[in-house]
């Protein structure tokens, strides 16, 4: 976004450079023998080859220069000027600007001035000699005329470059599609121009009907091949992103990166996407917001016909929008800053909508319909990819998780401490708990197997309540083992983590039904013996950590009476006390 400052200063050169540099390239203009029916001819001329542009990374692109070039060689720099700033006012009201981009008024004006002024000066360097009419008879003013166009050519690329980078703070590259396109346009209408300029001369302004319709012609024609050639090649984004997405079998993953390609298929300066959370209401999930502008967070709810999305939602039926005064009213709450155009539409899989996806941009009327369909389509690709990665993990889960408490089981306990120590030591430390129910096995033969059961599952509950590392896993190591990971974590700390544990077990009784007798209720007070262990403190590897830890949970814990918490290195360790 440009500052106020930076619009200041260009509104400031413009009202110094302007008006004073054309009152003097008018004073030095003879307007007496100006045919006005043909001036009027070429300024119609102009006009409706404005109403065409081309807009190549949102910059226009027409066939004004090859028109300019007849009007500066019949009429002089001064009307040239004049019908310029007049086709770039209709290239700007196409634009349909808002207040805050009313700079571009001026900043263009400034733009074109210079590029006219200097291709002019470039030309009268040579100093060819003869009128108008003679302008093509020697080889000397064909090399005038086309310094003349390249100069036009090299000037509006050098000042467009030097704007999107000193004003809008863009690093675009120099020689970008616009670049290309602009020279393609310039080689073509160059040869239409000097007919046009040679057939004025000959049967006068009617030359401009013959030669003018070509080229209108031809700038609708490119105009249309090249809006298809960016949907062609929009396609085949979407593809390419059809297939990421397909490849990705983690919802997480598949969600951040459908986020990412949808702002680099489309311009957005906002992008939500909420998930239908139970049928009931509207959950932000995702957010793209660049410049901080957003007032909304993640984890945000709406409810059915609630805002923009939430009317989606209810009607089944995306909208697109323009302006900002189309939208805003329905919005809800405080619409985001400076949007104008917005693209809102349902996330369907199997005719049930599961998700709203909500894009805006400060341009106005930036999305066609083509590009609403491209993110139609990309949005299915979407679902259909949510809905394999989902299926994935559910099955990775069954493979990595122990039915009975729902803790990682052993295998994954397994690759997950060896993943830690992968790539050779750890930066930082890695601390493990290891811990083991006190008498369990009485449990099960003087209340059932199923009393067991519930105890092992309460167990899990109260563990997993009380590990607030985020980093932890908690696994159920074997049989009424349970083992905690903490990656990060050194032995003050990891010592702290199992005294809570170990709490958590013993504070409370456990509730269960006596299953070999008539299912009374029971509740039993249950001990744990927890060991603790670290590396790199007291462990040189993954193996060695599992095998120290161990050994503080039997030799610290159970073979000193059990229910209690045994740090590694604080055992008196002789060979003789360590089981084998």
């Amino acid at each position: 976004m440009v500052n106020s400052s930076k619009k200041r200063w260009i509104w400031a050169a413009w009202a110094i450079i302007w008006p004073a540099s054309l009152f003097l390239i008018y004073q030095q203009t003879n307007l007496e023998n100006l045919k006005w029916l043909d001036l009027g001819a070429f300024t119609a001329l102009a006009i409706i080859v404005a109403l065409f542009p081309i807009m190549v990374n949102q910059i226009p692109v027409f066939f004004l220069n090859g028109i300019t070039l007849v009007i500066y060689l019949n009429f002089g720099l001064f009307v040239e000027l004049i019908i310029t700033t007049i086709s770039v006012t209709i290239v700007l009201l196409q634009v349909r600007m808002t207040k805050k981009d009313l700079f571009r008024i001026p900043l263009n004006y400034l733009m074109f001035f210079l590029m006219s002024v200097s291709a002019a000066g470039v030309y009268n360097l040579f100093d060819l000699p003869g009128d108008a009419s003679q302008a093509l008879e020697t080889p000397m003013h064909i090399i005038g005329i086309l310094a003349y166009s390249m100069t036009l050519f090299m000037m509006n690329h050098i000042l467009i470059t030097l704007t999107r980078r000193y004003i809008y703070g863009k690093r675009d590259k120099f020689f970008e599609r616009s670049f290309f396109w602009e020279f393609m346009t310039t080689i073509y209408i160059l040869p239409a121009a000097l007919l046009l300029h040679l057939l004025y001369h000959q049967i006068g302004a009617v030359a401009v009907i013959f030669i003018g319709f070509s080229i209108v012609s031809a700038s609708y024609i490119l105009r249309l091949y090249y809006r298809s050639s960016n949907m062609n090649e929009h396609l085949r984004n979407v593809s390419e992103v059809g297939h990421e997405l397909t490849a990705q079998l983690n919802v997480k993953e598949t969600l951040d990166l459908f986020m990412e390609r949808i702002v680099s298929v489309v311009p957005a300066d906002q992008a939500y996407l909420y998930d239908v959370t139970n049928g009931e209401e509207l959950k932000l999930i995702r957010l793209y917001d660049p410049k901080k502008l957003s007032f909304y967070q993640k984890g945000d709810r709406m409810k059915k016909g609630e805002g923009v999305a939430g009317l989606v939602w209810k009607k089944g039926v995306g909208v697109r929008y323009g302006k900002r005064r189309q939208w805003v009213d329905k919005w809800n709450v405080i619409a985001p800053a400076d949007s104008e155009s917005l693209m809102c539409l349902p996330i369907e899989r199997d005719n049930e909508i599961i998700g709203i996806l909500v894009i805006l941009s400060e341009q106005r009327n930036i999305y066609e319909k083509y590009q609403f369909m491209l993110i139609e389509l990309l949005a299915n690709f979407m679902a259909v990819s949510l809905l394999n990665a989902q299926h994935y993990e559910q099955t990775k889960q069954i493979g990595e998780r122990c039915a009975l408490t729902g803790l990682y089981n052993y295998r994954y306990f397994d690759d997950a401490l060896k993943g830690l120590f992968q790539e050779g030591a750890p930066e930082n430390p890695v601390s493990l708990v290891m811990m083991d129910l006190d008498h369990f096995k009485q449990v099960n033969d003087t209340y059932g197997h199923e009393a067991g059961n519930d105890v092992l599952r309460e167990v899990a509950a109260r563990l997993s309540q009380d590990i607030v590392d985020d980093d932890a896993i908690l696994a159920r190591y074997g049989g009424e083992e349970f083992a905690v990971i903490l990656p990060n974590c050194d032995s003050i700390r990891a010592a702290e983590v199992a005294d809570t544990l170990w709490h958590s077990i013993i504070a409370q009784p456990f509730h269960t039904k006596n299953t070999l007798d008539s299912d009374q209720n029971v509740s039993l007070k249950m001990t744990v013996s927890v060991g603790v262990a670290s590396y790199p403190e007291n462990s040189e590897d993954d193996l060695e950590l599992v095998r120290h830890a161990d050994r503080a949970m039997y030799v610290g814990a159970k073979q000193k009476g059990r229910n209690r918490v045994s740090i590694y290195h604080e055992l008196n360790q002789k060979t003789e006390n360590i089981p084998s």
